[in-house]
């Protein structure tokens, strides 16, 4: 068998079968790009994921910060932390990020989600990706951080920047990230300067707030986590959004069933989030020689956990390449990943998406694609449509 190469044009546009093949004949095999160790049983990638000391998460730290990137203070966020510092950190953020922080969204995130609904749907043809399922998770990161309403296209520009550093392989595309990221960190030294003059009640200032046994968060780790959140609350949900269209259009009669049925609702987001995996992959690397299976990883091996395989595993899932809505184990997919590093954002996105669903299948009839074959996002970090050009056909 040749060795699979992730950033293949024919893998990108469908992983499936070729996952499919690893699963059952290689599970634990080296892969392109640069021969890293690749994960695809669901409980391979489970135990994994409950072991950071053997797994660590300096792998995605690594392939944050290529040489041609350093300084990127993703690198050094909530996400990468070993446990003793992930510990601290996140009790911080949770006090900025808990329930408290997502009911005061929710009202805001219904409002916007109606008004961007209401102008897709009067326009008809529309491009769903920049219309609705990126302007909405924009929106929403916009008003947790409070930046200025100017800003916010550049925000596309920085997320985009951030969810395609493993697909930078000119130095024309990394002359684009480093420049994007740059301007980046510049616009966030100056929200937590003027919030730490003038507090607001945004999520900045929440976090300024944050206080856990006299600790609070430190310059670095406020900028880190900004970084990290702007990739992992936009594109991810962008994505979530984008693959919920998709699905959609391609299984018309879940659109009445979640129209009427809220429970219907919040199957289809967890079965699209099962099916469609939109953060494909977990980085880990290894910090002693470690088994799988038949096969040893030696020390210092970089790992790719394969959420996207693991979520489509026939041992896990009953009929697994079915799109099943309210299936046995809906809830036990690995999309926001498990153990410590589990996505802190992952309510937030859940939410988007369901009030994304209620604003617009009241005003729907039915959503039809205007083209068969699907422009999916080049990267490694992120599965979702680049561009999505559909007809929103009304309710009478």
């Amino acid at each position: 068998m040749t060795r699979l190469n992730l950033l293949a044009p024919e893998y990108q546009a469908d992983p499936y079968p070729f996952l499919a093949e690893l699963r059952n004949r290689s599970p634990v095999c080296q892969v392109d790009p640069n021969g890293v160790w690749f994960v695809t049983r669901y409980d391979d990638v489970m135990a994994a994921l409950k072991d950071p000391q053997r797994f660590s998460s300096e792998g995605l730290a690594l392939l944050a910060e290529p040489p041609w990137l350093k300084p990127n203070p993703f690198a050094q966020s909530l996400v990468t932390a070993e446990p003793v510092r992930h510990g601290k950190l996140r009790a911080l953020i949770n006090r900025a990020f808990g329930v408290t922080g997502m009911a005061r969204l929710e009202a805001f995130v219904r409002q916007t989600a109606e008004e961007l609904a209401t102008e897709a749907v009067r326009r008809r043809d529309v491009d769903f990706v920049q219309e609705f399922a990126f302007l909405l998770p924009r929106a929403v990161i916009g008003h947790m951080i409070g930046v200025d309403r100017s800003v916010y296209p550049k925000l596309q520009r920085w997320g985009m920047a951030m969810a395609t550093v493993t697909g930078a392989d000119t130095p024309e595309k990394q002359h684009e990230i480093r420049d994007a990221l740059g301007e980046m960190g510049r616009y966030l030294d100056e929200v937590l300067e003027d919030r730490r003059r003038q507090p607001r009640e945004d999520m900045v200032s929440d976090l300024l707030r944050a206080e856990v046994d006299g600790q609070r968060l430190s310059r670095e780790d406020l900028v880190s986590f900004l970084y990290l959140l702007l990739p992992a609350g936009l594109e991810t949900t962008t994505n979530l959004i984008g693959n919920m269209t998709v699905y959609l259009s391609r299984y018309p009669e879940h659109l009445e069933k979640a129209r009427e049925d809220k429970a219907h609702r919040v199957n289809f987001i967890e079965e699209v989030l099962r099916i469609e995996c939109p953060i494909p992959l977990g980085y880990r690397l290894t910090s002693t020689d470690v088994r799988i299976g038949d096969t040893t990883l030696p020390q210092g091996s970089m790992v790719f956990l394969s959420a996207a395989s693991a979520n489509r595993d026939e041992r896990q899932f009953s009929e697994p390449e079915r799109f099943l809505p309210g299936r046995d184990k809906q809830t036990q997919h690995l999309t926001f990943g498990h153990g410590i590093h589990y996505c802190l954002g992952a309510q937030l996105a859940r939410l988007e998406a369901r009030i994304g669903l209620e604003a617009l299948l009241p005003r729907i009839q039915a959503l039809v694609m205007k083209r068969r074959e699907i422009d999916w996002v080049y990267s490694l970090a992120v599965r979702g449509p680049a561009a999505l050009p559909v007809e929103l056909i009304p309710r009478q």
